[in-house]
């Protein structure tokens, strides 16, 4: 069971500073439910333009490029995101599919505007954060196609090891993100064959540790992606 929207707000960066009663009318707003994993939050296509906090679980964004899945990320718990801004007709839209079972909080986009006239620090700082975090995504993509196949798969592993532990819920409680051969085919870029290569190779080096579809770097990989630059 997910704690209670409060704890995940007080916990949540962008809200950081506003006070338990300014946190409360935020609360009275917010749609709070469960997600199946398989579920979309939203497509390229659709025209709402709503706010969403992942409490719990994991949500994975993609695009779709002649009919081949181009994952841009991996979101854990604490993340915000949505598609606001994004015109249905454009190709830079993408797609928010649960991959773990979630528990998230929506700010429906009237709602959302309302928190813009009453509190713009906090609207912007949510727009900002995920404007920023799109280009992210376009230049890790240009980043990753410059390295070999090999340190390709070590930077995204890292990437991902690193979402985990800067989720925001206790050690206890944090699920691991399971990726299969195909999804990290689909984050760097590379067939599946070619990943399932390099990922036995790695472990072989002593680089990864990898156990029911969670990997890990060890601590000679961090040094190799280190080493990358």
């Amino acid at each position: 069971m997910p704690r209670p929207p409060l704890w995940y707000l007080t916990n949540v960066e962008l809200f950081a500073g506003i006070t338990e009663q300014e946190m409360m009318d935020l609360i009275s707003g917010m749609l709070d439910r469960e997600y199946e994993s398989k579920e979309f939050l939203y497509t390229p296509h659709d025209r709402v333009e709503n706010v969403y906090i992942l409490k719990d679980g994991e949500v994975t964004l993609y695009q779709s490029v002649d009919g081949k899945q181009i994952v841009l990320d991996v979101l854990k718990p604490g993340a915000v995101f949505g598609n606001i801004g994004f015109d249905p007709e454009s190709s830079e839209g993408h797609y928010a599919e649960v991959s773990q079972k979630s528990y998230i909080c929506t700010l429906p986009h009237n709602y959302f505007l309302q928190i813009l006239q009453k509190r713009p620090d906090i609207a912007l700082g949510a727009l900002k954060v995920m404007n920023k975090r799109l280009s992210q995504y376009q230049s890790q993509i240009r980043a990753l196609s410059a390295l070999q196949a090999r340190d390709r798969i070590l930077a995204t592993i890292r990437l991902l090891n690193e979402k985990e532990d800067k989720s925001i819920l206790p050690e206890v409680l944090r699920r691991p993100t399971k990726i299969t051969h195909e999804k990290l085919g689909n984050m760097t870029g590379l067939t599946r064959e070619t990943v399932t290569k390099q990922l036995k190779d790695l472990e072989t080096e002593g680089l990864i540790q990898a156990e029911k579809k969670h990997i890990r770097l060890t601590e000679s990989g961090v040094t190799a992606v280190l080493a990358i630059g």
